[in-house]
């Protein structure tokens, strides 16, 4: 039963999708990514392949072979005091928790979303790489990660984020350590470049 309730994070983001009805696609977006131009809200990104697309009013989830395979989650915008991944807000019956909050630094970014994904059950985390980046002249990060799901399949990861006037954009590009993250990690790397707030 603890193993069911521990599954890998892309999972339960699938089945949050399927809950909220977000795999019907919002607005004018399409269930398939072209390469090229997306929006998702505000945000507006340049894909360089092809990919599936789940989205609903908050966030897109990008997949390639499916969600354990490749997944790069998309959320332009994280508001004052919500959970780093959407989904609930910080109250006084749970002030502690990876919520965000404007005007944290780069390393309080980072340790945020990493205690997010220890909440949605990986293990063995470790974060590199923490660097400034710039999307269209907004200030931001980017980072690398390493981790586990509860199965033991090693994942590698990117990060990218920065903050607007509305809150905090962030991408988090996720895929098995083993092939598929060598076959498409440098693609997703210049595609998380291209990020900009409208």
């Amino acid at each position: 039963m603890k193993h069911a309730a521990t599954r890998a994070w892309p999972t339960m983001l699938l089945a949050a999708c399927i809950a909220l009805g977000g795999c019907a696609t919002a607005g004018n977006t399409s269930p398939l990514v072209a390469v090229g131009a997306q929006r998702a809200g505000k945000l507006t990104i340049q894909s360089e392949m092809e990919w599936t697309r789940a989205a609903s009013t908050r966030y897109q989830m990008w997949t390639i072979d499916g969600e354990l395979l490749n997944l790069l989650y998309l959320v332009p915008t994280v508001r004052e005091g919500e959970y780093i991944f959407l989904g609930q807000k910080e109250s006084k019956r749970r002030p502690n928790g990876p919520y965000y909050h404007h005007g944290l630094r780069e390393d309080e970014i980072r340790d945020l979303i990493d205690d997010g994904l220890a909440s949605a059950g990986f293990i063995g985390i470790e974060s590199t790489n923490l660097r400034p980046a710039t999307f269209g002249g907004r200030a931001g990060l980017r980072f690398d990660v390493s981790m586990e799901n509860p199965d033991g399949l090693a994942y590698r990861g990117l990060v990218a984020a920065f903050e607007h006037d509305e809150g905090l954009t962030l991408a988090i590009f996720i895929a098995p350590r083993e092939y598929y993250f060598p076959r498409d990690g440098e693609k997703v790397s210049r595609m998380l470049d291209t990020m900009r707030w409208e």
